[in-house]
């Protein structure tokens, strides 16, 4: 993952450029690169959200994909970096790390980047154990490949949420196959994010709990959980007792149902009789046609 808009700003203070030149690993300062990083949360179109939420922030340097060190902020919150300009260089930021939501283990020096990672820990209600806490997680990346040497730049670097917000709505259900103990199953989904920005790690199955609305759709908890794996879908199964009703992991269009990060998704299913559709949409939409009825 690559940030190409960065904020340049021409002068810095005289204090962080002495403290800069004075870190850089560099000693003839022949090839040093030195950066004062600042994070900034955004929301999926890339407006500026409140600090607010954020919490606790670590940073973590990686020369050549290989972990170096952690960055602790400054006062200010920015993080101060200088290094051989000569080497690929990337800042891993994790916002919101103040939560019993995530395991984080500091890597060893010399750990690939995409071989470490943050993992969800799981909640402890319903019997599959697998439901996570609700907290946000922020990450970003800032990459660095030499360009110029003995330069002195500051940047603000984008933090994204990782976390989706999932909804499942199941229309017609009680008109198409009576009362009875319905359930929900997702599956397809991981629970770590590498520090390179990928999902991986192990798969995790979902058993939300529903209930009937006012209009008759049988509408989940909200599920959260991390954007779907590359190459990855989300497969839905409806159950009556021990008896599938349905499943699939393609919508309406013949696509695969995934996730990106910071999205608030409603998977729609209607399962009238000839008429099985699923739909994938803003969870805001469906609401507004809810209100409609």
């Amino acid at each position: 993952m690559r940030y190409s808009k960065l904020l340049c700003i021409p002068l810095l203070p005289i204090a962080l450029l002495l403290l800069l030149t004075a870190s850089c690993i560099d000693e003839s300062h022949t090839s040093c690169v030195q950066y004062a990083i600042a994070t900034q949360l955004v929301d999926t179109k890339g407006n500026p959200m409140s600090e607010s939420v954020m919490g606790k922030s670590l940073a973590y340097l990686f020369l050549n994909d290989k972990f170096d060190h952690v960055v602790t902020s400054e006062s200010d919150g920015r993080y101060l970096i200088s290094f051989d300009g000569s080497s690929k260089a990337s800042l891993v930021v994790f916002g919101n790390m103040n939560t019993d939501s995530f395991h984080i283990r500091t890597p060893n020096v010399g750990d690939d980047i995409s071989e470490t990672s943050v993992d969800l820990i799981p909640g402890t209600r319903a019997a599959d154990l697998q439901n996570i806490y609700t907290a946000h997680l922020y990450y970003g990346r800032y990459d660095y490949t030499a360009d110029s040497a003995g330069s002195t730049k500051v940047v603000v670097l984008p933090l994204l949420d990782r976390q989706v917000k999932l909804h499942v709505v199941v229309q017609e259900l009680r008109e198409t196959y009576g009362d009875g103990d319905y359930k929900i199953v997702l599956d397809g989904l991981r629970n770590a994010v590498a520090f390179d920005g990928t999902v991986i790690g192990d798969s995790v199955t979902y058993h939300p709990t529903a209930s009937f609305a006012s209009n008759g759709d049988w509408v989940s908890e909200t599920l959260h959980t991390l954007p779907t794996k590359t190459g990855e879908a989300v497969m839905l199964l409806i159950y009556k007792g021990d008896s599938e009703l349905w499943h699939s992991s393609l919508d309406n269009a013949g696509k695969p149902i995934t996730l990106t990060g910071g999205e608030d998704k409603a998977v729609v299913l209607n399962v009238a009789r000839r008429e099985f559709s699923i739909v994938v949409e803003p969870w805001s939409d469906y609401l507004n046609q809810k209100t409609s009825f």
